[in-house]
């Protein structure tokens, strides 16, 4: 059975599945960070893009929203026809108040994506108050099933309305389903009746996110064990179990441990391991994982692996191995958008085949969808990963200050030779002393053997120069004064 771990305990929340110990996925909630992915606002059109067939919303969160043409409730009821040249200025203009729903939260310079089809999700169904279709989960039995249940939802809904039938609903009662949808619908006028009430920008409907990421996992992997360490938060999952039909999914469990539960559940460690950009494999064969901003790139090694015999067989072998671990990599660092997977390379196609499958199967229970394109020419595997939140390592850390991202500082030689330029740039002023500051590293190099170069730089700026030696950990100077002696 599967574990789901929750640590509750203190103001960051954070949750866990594990799988015979192994860490499957891994989501964090920071008060300042939370996400608003699903939130429903009354937002103000601050600007209309007439180039993008866009507005930028303002919703009160920062940066201002984007909002496509394609996700306004007025684009969908166009025919075809009308949709092929159809202008946003037409269906919005700057000023104006509407209703919407944030797709993804915002990331990096990005603001949050938005959509005008709001969706008010229940526990079996989605209701869309202006969807205009009805639509089935991918999981139904046989296409006779398919049309018995849009049959159903086209007689309960209005003309604007949508409705979308999940996995669950297909093992419910219509009656069941019928008084979830007129609660989902009373749900939604209740926020409309409050949107006439504000003043716009005003959030309108906040989701209980970790709650419901936490069920959303639950019905994913049918039988799990909760282990939550707040007694509090474990009687109101309970509850919010048992409101959603969930209740029989699991145990709910109260850890009282005196150690943190996920030092307990040896969750920490593998979190430590999650931040590095190098991931080893039981044969001795690495990941190397590099999120950038357009895109992510994954580099596969043998490393201290080179097999015995076949050269075929033993590069498909960690292949196959790197794909399970690139698959539990990409939940556990939340990782989306064009992803690139250089694997080590393979002459057969089959062996191609397979490793595509061997990724599918390990996102196979992967709540956001992938699309797998495919192998290109040079032997590089193309996908893409839907976004909803930010990356893992860009939402439990901050750009570091010395490299500014960039993972590298410049070496003390480098430095030595920038500070040497700088000095022979000085004006020969009446100051004849200059005093730098600089880490004992920066000064060895600038020095040279038995201070050779120093002597040699002092008679060439005519002046003397003295080192105060700098405490940082990496190389590091600074000119701070000039002087007379």
């Amino acid at each position: 059975m599967d574990r789901i771990i929750v640590n509750a305990l203190g103001r960051e929340k954070r949750w866990a599945r594990l799988r015979e110990g192994i860490m499957e996925s891994f989501h964090v909630y920071q008060p300042e960070k939370e996400s608003i992915a699903g939130n429903i606002y009354l937002g103000r059109v601050d600007k209309v893009e007439k180039g993008l067939n866009a507005a930028f919303i303002n919703i009160g969160e920062g940066k201002n929203g984007f909002l496509h043409i394609d996700d306004l409730p007025g684009f969908l009821a166009l025919d075809e026809n009308e949709r092929m040249t159809a202008v946003i200025s037409r269906l919005l203009h700057q000023g104006q108040k509407l209703l919407v729903q944030v797709k993804k939260d915002p990331t990096g310079t990005k603001g949050p994506r938005l959509t005008g089809i709001v969706e008010i999700k229940g526990r079996s169904i989605v209701f869309l108050p202006e969807g205009r279709y009805v639509a089935v989960s991918k999981k139904a039995s046989s296409e006779e099933q398919k049309k018995k249940w849009r049959r159903f939802g086209s007689r309960m809904k209005e003309e604007q309305e949508g409705i979308l039938f999940r996995t669950a609903a297909l093992l419910e009662s219509e009656e069941s389903i019928k008084e979830q949808f007129l609660e989902l619908r009373k749900q939604y006028q209740d926020i409309h009746s409050l949107s006439l009430s504000k003043k716009n920008p005003a959030l309108l409907h906040r989701r209980d996110v970790m709650k419901e990421d936490i069920l959303e996992e639950m019905k994913k992997i049918k039988q799990a064990e909760l282990i939550i360490d707040d007694f509090t938060w474990k009687n109101e999952f309970q509850d919010y179990l048992q409101k959603n039909g969930a209740s029989l999914i699991g145990e709910v469990i109260h850890f009282q441990g005196s150690e943190n539960i996920f030092s307990r559940y040896r969750v920490d460690a593998q979190i430590e391991k999650a931040m590095r950009k190098v991931v080893w494999l039981e044969n001795g064969a690495t990941i190397v994982i590099e999120p950038t901003e357009a895109l992510t790139v994954i580099d596969v090694n043998t490393g201290k692996f080179t097999g015995k015999k076949d050269l075929s067989q033993t590069v498909f072998r960690t292949n196959e191995m790197a794909a399970k671990e690139i698959a539990r990599q990409l939940k556990i660092r939340n990782l989306s958008g064009i992803i690139l997977i250089d694997f080590i390379e393979m002459k057969s196609e089959q062996h191609h085949s397979d490793i595509i499958q061997v990724l599918k199967e390990g996102l196979k229970e992967d709540g956001k969808r992938t699309t797998i394109v495919g192998f290109t020419e040079l032997g590089i595997l193309q996908l893409t990963r839907k976004k909803t939140k930010q990356p893992l390592l860009e939402y439990i850390s901050s750009e570091c200050p010395v490299c500014s991202g960039y993972g590298i500082v410049q070496s003390a030689e480098s430095l030595a030779y920038k500070l040497e330029r700088e000095l022979q740039e000085l004006s020969p002023a009446v100051e004849d002393k200059v005093i730098i500051q600089a880490t004992e590293d920066v000064q060895t190099a600038f020095k040279g053997e038995s201070s050779h170069y120093l002597k040699e730089m002092e008679k060439a700026i005519n002046k003397k120069i003295e080192f105060q030696t700098a405490k940082d950990c990496h190389p590091f100077y600074k000119i701070k004064r000039l002087e007379s002696r």
